[in-house]
């Protein structure tokens, strides 16, 4: 496929009432030469901006909280599965009002016998950043597809709108409040299901990743937890009166005027309102804690465990435990940490599957998982499968590159050519700011000692140039971390880049200094211009170094956040058998999603035996 071919060619509409034809992806190492980028607000994060500082201040305000001694799932009562079931069921069937589901004795045992059809699940992960990215990711969730016919060759069938919309982490950046969700989920996507409203009932399920227990599950709960009673969720939103739609506008000064109405609120002793909840058009939350369980087929269950931002509680190992010993079947584990990132063993994914006492060589689970942010399917020889999609809006993440000895992929976008063209980039971008200028005001404030020293004395100091080059260096070896094998390459790659963080600034300095012997009345005019340049240089020498640890997977999910690339979205569509007996899964996706004749591209298709079946 030629690259004009694969960047040009728009999807081709399919005769069955608007479905489309997904097309083949691009080849690996041919990405396009430009994409575009989002220009409303709110737009992607700059990671090393000042206005996402303020979300790295909650990430350490949230480790220090959410600990053993106060971690809000203690207060959780999760449903039981049969409860939960009999809730979903109804709701998709419409046969029993809503809430007189609760408590009811279910006589199906699983959705798919409820249903008596194919169970279909859209899982979508790591949204809301960029809101015109956001914007067509829900387009892309919230249509339909024909495909090649797994169970008839030749022929093709529908791939329609999940009747499960499973959100699986991260909600919303850089903290996953009621107003990033708002602003970054709820708005643009409402505004396409306004567009694309059918009058079907499905079904909202969420498991929180750490950028939404950073908000402390507020804006989480608001989405996914299922409302009190009966009252209308359009109701009951801040801003929208009872019956109209609720797609809401931007919240362009939600920060600013939060915080006066926070400190108001504080100095007369009452408490700031938010909206009541955040709802998506056509779809009803129907969870009660942020982890659940539901039977999904027969021998087959759907598992949606939470490990907060440290492990997965007690209470909750007991409640999967004991839904484990009643069913004996099968399991699809929707986690928000894969078990293996980047090819190799992840240790916050394998703690949720050692947790719950399991494992891809003796269960032969189906991981599917968000977290990583680009696709990938790995399976293991011994049995099961893990399905890595976290292409629901956030930055890209490349794929691994240096992959020698170690887990060969079946499936994944981007691949490790384009990842190599795209690192390429990371230099450049950084030093011009694409990810904010922290780091440029933080190599400034590094460079300042050295440089008061030259303006006292017309020349550069070894010293003081010695010790922040010690420092540097220190910073960049954390900045990779050097546990385990990996920490010789890092520390060589991190001195390297110390000596020329430090040895390019004393360089420009020594030439001023040179210079100003010849012309003494300009010597401190480019002292001051060499201060100027240093921070752009450092920043590009610290890019360079990112990308080197990228380039040779030393620290492979470091090295695109400055890029904020805003390519490669994707979600999974899956259809479980009505019988249980296997998972049919398509990954789909745009590689420019803000291009308009950028096709939607066929990722992936995968099926998934259910071990358990028939046993």
């Amino acid at each position: 496929m030629s690259r004009r071919k694969s960047i040009t060619s728009v999807e081709t509409p399919s005769p069955d009432n608007g479905s489309i034809r997904p097309a083949d992806p691009p080849p690996d190492g041919r990405p396009p030469l430009r994409f575009r980028r989002g220009t409303k607000y709110p737009q992607a994060i700059a990671w090393f901006g000042f206005k996402s500082f303020w979300g790295h201040l909650w990430s350490l305000a949230a480790g220090a909280i959410a600990t053993e001694d106060i971690d809000s799932r203690d207060w959780m009562r999760p449903d039981e599965p049969q409860n939960l079931l009999a809730r979903i069921a109804s709701h998709l069937s419409g046969d029993v009002p809503f809430a007189a589901a609760e408590g009811a004795s279910p006589r199906p045992s699983s959705l798919a016998e409820a249903l008596d059809r194919d169970v279909w699940i859209d899982f979508v992960a790591d949204t809301g950043d960029d809101v015109s990215v956001s914007r067509a990711v829900a387009e892309l969730v919230f249509a339909s597809y024909t495909v090649d016919d797994p169970d008839a060759p030749g022929k093709q069938r529908i791939l329609p709108r999940g009747d499960l919309l499973i959100f699986g982490g991260d909600t919303a950046y850089p903290v996953a409040t009621e107003l990033e969700i708002h602003n970054r989920v709820i708005v643009p996507w409402n505004e396409v299901l306004r567009e694309r409203a059918d009058g079907k009932p499905r079904v909202l399920l969420g498991i929180p990743g750490n950028h939404d227990w950073y908000g402390g599950l507020d804006g989480f709960g608001r989405m996914f937890r299922a409302p009190l009673g009966t009252i209308d969720r359009a109701s009951v939103v801040m801003g929208y009166a009872p019956g109209d739609e609720p797609v809401g506008q931007i919240d362009r000064l939600g920060q600013i005027r939060h915080f006066f109405e926070w400190v108001e609120a504080l100095r007369i002793g009452t408490r700031v309102e938010k909206r009541g909840a955040l709802p998506l058009i056509g779809y009803t939350p129907v969870q009660s804690a942020s982890y659940w369980a539901l039977p999904l087929g027969p021998s087959l269950d759907l598992w949606g465990p939470d490990r907060q931002l440290y492990a997965v509680d007690t209470r909750q190992r007991m409640f999967f435990s004991s839904r484990r010993d009643e069913s004996l079947s099968g399991l699809l584990v929707c986690m928000a940490d894969p078990p293996y990132a980047f090819l190799e063993p992840h240790p916050a994914g394998q703690d949720i599957l050692n947790a719950l006492d399991l494992s891809f060589e003796h269960d032969e689970i189906f991981a599917l998982t968000g977290d990583i942010h680009h696709y990938c399917r790995l399976e293991f020889p011994k049995g099961g499968l893990q399905v890595t999609a976290g292409g629901g809006g956030a930055f890209l993440h490349p794929a691994r590159i240096a992959r020698k000895g170690l887990i060969e992929p079946k499936a994944e976008l981007p691949g490790p050519k384009t990842s190599r063209i795209l690192a390429a980039h990371i230099p450049l971008q950084l030093a011009l700011g694409r990810a904010g200028f922290i780091l440029h005001v933080a190599m400034a404030l590094a460079y300042l000692p050295m440089q008061g020293i030259v303006f006292r004395s017309d020349k550069p100091d070894v010293l003081s140039s010695s010790i922040t080059g010690v420092l540097l260096t220190a910073l960049l070896a954390a900045i990779a971390g050097v546990r385990g094998p990996k920490k010789w390459p890092v520390l060589g790659l991190a001195l390297t880049s110390g000596v020329a963080l430090t040895g390019v600034p004393f360089a420009m300095n020594l030439a001023a200094t040179v210079l100003g012997q010849t012309w003494p009345v300009v010597t401190g005019s480019l002292v001051i211009v060499a201060y100027l340049i240093m921070p752009f240089v450092g920043v590009f020498i610290l890019g360079v170094y990112l990308m080197i640890l990228t380039i040779l997977g030393l620290a492979t999910d470091q090295g695109f956040g400055p890029l904020a690339h805003p390519g490669y979205k994707h979600f999974v569509r899956l259809r479980a058998r009505r019988d249980g007996s296997q998972i049919d899964g398509w990954a789909l996706g745009k590689v420019d999603p803000l291009r308009r004749s950028s096709p939607v591209v066929l990722v992936d298709k995968f099926v998934w035996k259910n071990p358990r079946h028939g046993r």
